[in-house]
């Protein structure tokens, strides 16, 4: 038998859409203070999106305090694109200079944005020097969002407190590997939370829930401040925290939990539901949690989607390229929009 192989090379031409130099853009902005903007070359997601989309307290936690040094004052300075010409349009009708802060990193305006919004960002710069010195065109990028005409309605219905031995959970590591972890400094007592959405009717609607909880711990015995200790993962056995796609557990979160969700489920009514979170361990003030429901603009809700399955893949060979979410036209990032409404509970 003879076995004949052969090869051939196909040469592929990357388009304009294809490039990698383009600018980004990446702000949230909401009612209660000024609009501010990160307009870099492309940057590392994964870093990018921990620091500043509010990611979730293991995943931030999981970068070493060098490396978000090094990314700070290093790579995100290095990244920033000074002297881009920014402006903010707002309602298509005004039109604002940005102007960029060398301490922030940031583009920032004296606008403060109002209910129903309809705010653009457009940004300009060519033939910009970039980080290892080259000097590459980058074209005119602009993004659009629309600030939610409301704040969300959150009601706490409820509150009780309930002895729940420490647990462990099978957590993935960035190598592939899975570990088992616990809450070193949670308590055996976890605060249970009744809350109460209500959904405004003949729209679709998109939300995050934050949960925090913290309490203050003195170390050392003759310790002068004691130290602040919070988290923000909880839990809930209510489907409307169900995600399918999630299908791998993620720090302290099982698989299929998500705490970003539509009102697909709710659907213009008013929904109860019941969140635990474990309270922190010889807190020497009294535990308190900081709940916030996060009234998203559509575009904001995808990426965090898409940002949720990309921490739990794999990253292989065999992994499907994963697409996050981008509503930048002509470059990368992500423009989002959101009010909220946020209640403190004391235990």
């Amino acid at each position: 038998m003879i076995l004949s192989l052969s090869a051939c090379e196909k040469e592929i031409v990357l388009t304009d859409e294809h490039r990698t130099d383009r600018l980004t853009i990446n702000a949230i902005v909401n009612p209660d203070t000024v609009v501010y903007a990160y307009v870099t070359e492309a940057n590392d997601i994964d870093y990018f999106n921990l620091i500043y989309m509010r990611a979730d307290y293991y995943h931030y936690n999981k970068i070493s305090a060098d490396k978000k040094y090094m990314y700070l004052v290093k790579e995100l300075s290095a990244q920033a694109l000074r002297n881009a010409k920014v402006e903010l349009v707002v309602n298509d009708r005004n039109v604002y200079t940005m102007v960029f802060d060398s301490i922030g990193v940031t583009y920032n305006s004296e606008y403060v944005p109002k209910f129903g919004d309809v705010i653009k960002i457009v940004a300009e710069s060519n033939s910009n020097p970039l980080s290892d010195g080259s000097v590459i065109g980058l074209d005119r990028v602009e993004a659009n969002t629309q600030l939610p005409t409301t704040t969300p309605r959150l009601y706490v219905m409820g509150t009780e407190l309930k002895i729940k031995a420490r647990e462990y959970y099978k957590a993935v590591e960035a190598s592939g590997d899975t570990v088992e972890i616990t809450d070193m400094f949670g308590s055996d007592t976890v605060m249970r939370i009744n809350l109460k959405i209500v959904d405004p009717v003949d729209e679709k609607n998109y939300y995050r829930l934050i949960v925090k909880n913290v309490g203050k711990i003195n170390f050392l015995p003759n310790q002068a401040y004691p130290t602040t200790m919070s988290v923000d993962y909880f839990g809930s056995e209510d489907p409307i925290f169900y995600d399918s796609d999630l299908i791998k557990p993620y720090g302290f979160l099982p698989a299929y939990f998500s705490n970003v969700f539509s009102d697909e489920l709710i659907n213009g009514k008013e929904y109860e539901f019941t969140v635990e979170t474990r309270m922190r361990a010889n807190s020497v003030i009294t535990p308190y949690v900081i709940l916030e429901l996060q009234h998203l603009s559509p575009d904001l809700y995808y990426y965090l989607k898409d940002i949720e399955v990309f921490r739990i893949s794999d990253f292989d060979l065999y992994t499907n390229p994963i697409q996050i979410w981008s509503n930048v036209n002509g470059g990368w990032g992500v423009f989002g929009a959101m009010t909220y409404d946020t209640h403190i509970v004391s235990f």
